[in-house]
């Protein structure tokens, strides 16, 4: 807490109840230092998982949903096992190669991880 000491008003007492304080010269010094404080730190970059997880809530958002809601990450989820469902089944018929396969099955779990990244 600064500290302070009433001064009367120059011209002397006018009747009112005004007073000024005057501040010490360790409360100015203070107060400068904040001034010159530095900014707070800035955020640190989003990592992949969190700029796809951003990607696929702007998506939903763009149709009124948001995957933070439960019921439509729910269904989300749900989705994506259909589609990695396709898959593995494209892999059983050889339509896709186990590389092609093993790629696009780890893009799907990292779409996996979208809601638990907001």
């Amino acid at each position: 807490m600064p500290s302070v000491e009433p001064v009367q008003p120059p011209g002397g007492p006018t009747g009112l109840s005004a007073r000024i304080f005057r501040l010490d010269q360790r409360d100015r010094r203070v107060a400068r230092q904040r001034r010159r404080a530095a900014p707070p730190p800035l955020p640190a970059d989003p990592t992949p998982e969190q700029r796809l997880a951003e990607t696929m809530e702007a998506l939903f958002l763009a149709r009124g949903r948001t995957l933070t809601d439960n019921p439509t990450a729910e269904a989300y989820l749900t989705t994506l096992d259909a589609v990695m469902l396709m898959l593995d089944g494209s892999l059983a018929e050889h339509l896709v190669g186990e590389d092609e396969h093993r790629h696009l099955a780890g893009m799907i779990q990292g779409m996996r991880a979208a809601p638990n990244e907001l």
